[in-house]
């Protein structure tokens, strides 16, 4: 059986992949926070559940000259520049490193809690393909 099959299990692989991306963009931003000019970027958070539509429309490229709608190599999520919510420094850097670490923080917390359901899950599925098969 292939687990990616079961809505649970796609969801919680694609939120794996996003804060994999996330954290580079993340790692990224702590390693410019003395470059001048630099804003803080994220990625944008996509739903993760199924949706009626999703899987019916679907991105076309109708010409190779067109964008594919794959945004900065971070596996096809929006790359953007929140607004700044504290002052530039004197050289236009907008990266505070507590901000950032915070951000870090929360994304590693994300992607444990999410490989310990994925985790429980599959034990739980396993728990009962046993008692089913033997």
């Amino acid at each position: 059986m292939d687990l990616n099959s079961l809505a649970v299990f796609a969801a919680a692989n694609q939120n794996i992949k996003f804060q994999t991306e996330r954290q580079k963009v993340l790692a990224a931003n702590v390693a410019n926070a003395n470059t001048p000019g630099y804003l803080p970027k994220d990625l944008k958070r996509p739903d993760f559940g199924p949706s009626e539509f999703s899987s019916q429309l679907k991105m076309v490229l109708t010409n190779e000259k067109h964008l594919s709608g794959v945004g900065n190599n971070y596996g096809g999520y929006k790359l953007y520049t929140p607004k700044p919510t504290t002052a530039l420094t004197i050289d236009g850097n907008g990266v505070v490193l507590e901000d950032q670490m915070n951000q870090i923080s929360k994304s590693k917390s994300e992607y444990d809690r999410i490989i310990t359901l994925y985790g429980k899950y599959q034990t739980m599925l396993n728990t009962a393909n046993t008692k089913i098969n033997g």
